[in-house]
């Protein structure tokens, strides 16, 4: 189905359509050659019989669409004003607003919109336009992003972006998705814009800008509400439903948000033995983790000396569900002395909805998450929380000390997030796996 065929023009009707321009119609073109691109794909994997003759398909990468799309509407259309805001280190300082010339293009026109929504969906495609060099990416980039700002937010179309623009957690993009639905008189472009927000307000760097979390929170279900409300029945979430996406955000704000209590789940010790974890009494610390995968690895390796300075950490490494004997042999090979198995479902890594690796969930003696996510310094700095004498605020930070070195490490050492393992799918009767983070 094309999904812009308020701009899809047939090549035989462009010399006819007066009102249309040549740059527009070749959008178009392009755009329709995209959506052929996709169903002969979809085509081809139905009638491939065998995995080698569905892996030796060639997924569209779109690099060529990309570059038609960008012929069609880089054309520079003249210059405009735009405000430059100093910082507050700048403004200490001395500087003030100040107002600057800056180039327009066709990408600014409102008729451009289709193919703006197309390159923030495919941000790897748009990138090699510019052979992946990063100042330019980043400069068109930012160019596209204001265009939605100021022209593209009131058109239906920027449905199809809110998804993506809810990868990148910045209060900027919260501001144009909050434009997008106080302004914009689409329904699904509404519906999605308040989808968009309330999952960017589980970001800390997002809900610290309202006045307490209970208000983020609060904030979080009024906007999951006005996306049920508003969306038409087919309205969909990037590549799901919108309405398999509000089922997914009420289970993770129900059950995977800050102070929540997560799930119970069953898994597998060393002994065979079926364990539930977690149980009150004590913090606990979850880790879902792969061999496969090296700050994972690391931190379970380590975990006598992570017990050792945090006593009372009741520390549950868990690995997706495999032969128990080659699990045990791992285990033994690798020297980890406490870890535990999901089940043959794998019901655990369902449950906390993994869809990378390594994953951490840090919950106190009350069964309230303190951390959720990727193994970071925001984690390090939970445990020492935790930790801390309650008459001592903030906390002294604690950190490993394995004798060995003049300085100790922390448990969780800082640096760039790396290419995450792959964890086990979801069930086919599951909600789907929450997003990843963004490419650009």
């Amino acid at each position: 189905m094309n999904r812009f065929c308020a701009f899809a023009i047939p090549a035989a009707l462009i010399g006819a359509a007066a009102s249309v321009s040549a740059d527009q119609a070749a959008m178009s073109i392009a755009l329709l050659q995209w959506e052929q691109q996709l169903r002969e794909y979809q085509a081809a994997l139905k009638v491939a019989q065998t995995d080698d003759q569905r892996a030796a398909l060639r997924t569209p990468d779109g690099k060529d669409i990309a570059q038609a799309l960008w012929k069609s509407v880089n054309k520079k259309t003249g210059t405009r004003d735009k405000l430059v805001r100093p910082s507050d280190e700048e403004r200490m300082n001395g500087a003030t607003d100040s107002v600057k010339k800056v180039s327009t293009y066709e990408f600014d026109e409102y008729w451009a919109t289709p193919a703006v929504v197309w390159f923030l969906n495919h941000p790897q495609a748009f990138a090699s336009v510019f052979d992946n060099k990063p100042r330019q990416v980043s400069y068109f980039a930012n160019a596209l992003i204001e265009s939605v700002e100021r022209i593209h937010y009131a058109s239906p179309h920027i449905a199809e972006a809110c998804a993506k623009l809810a990868e990148s957690p910045s209060v900027r993009i919260y501001e144009i998705l909050e434009k997008i639905y106080t302004r914009n008189q689409n329904p699904a472009a509404r519906a999605n814009a308040a989808m968009a927000m309330s999952i960017l307000l589980s970001n800390p760097s997002i809900a610290s800008a309202e006045s307490s979390p209970a208000i983020a929170r609060s904030k979080q279900y009024y906007f999951l509400r006005q996306a049920v409300l508003q969306a038409p029945d087919d309205a969909m979430y990037g590549s799901v439903t919108l309405n398999e996406m509000a089922t997914e955000m009420a289970y993770a704000l129900e059950n995977l948000s800050m102070d929540a209590v997560p799930p119970q789940v069953e898994v597998i010790d060393k002994d065979g033995n079926k364990v539930l974890l977690p149980t009150p009494g004590q913090p606990t610390l979850l880790f879902f983790w792969t061999p496969n995968e090296s700050i994972g690895l690391d931190i379970v390796q380590r975990q006598e000396l992570l017990t050792k300075q945090f006593p009372n950490l009741r520390f549950c490494p868990i690995s997706v569900h495999q032969d128990a004997e080659q699990w045990q042999s791992m285990l033994t090979e690798l020297g980890i002395p406490q870890a535990y198995m999901d089940n043959e479902k794998n019901s655990a890594g369902q449950a906390y909805r993994i869809s990378q690796l390594p994953f951490a969930v840090l919950v106190n003696e009350r069964c309230r998450i303190l951390f959720i996510g990727f193994p970071n310094q925001q984690l390090q700095a939970a445990l020492n929380n935790c930790f801390a004498p309650k008459d001592k605020t903030p906390a002294a930070k604690v950190t490993i000390d394995d004798g060995a070195s003049e300085h100790p490490a922390p448990v969780i050492q800082p640096g760039s997030n790396p290419k995450p393992a792959p964890a086990t799918p979801p069930a086919n009767n599951e909600a789907p796996a929450l997003r990843e983070m963004p490419e650009f």
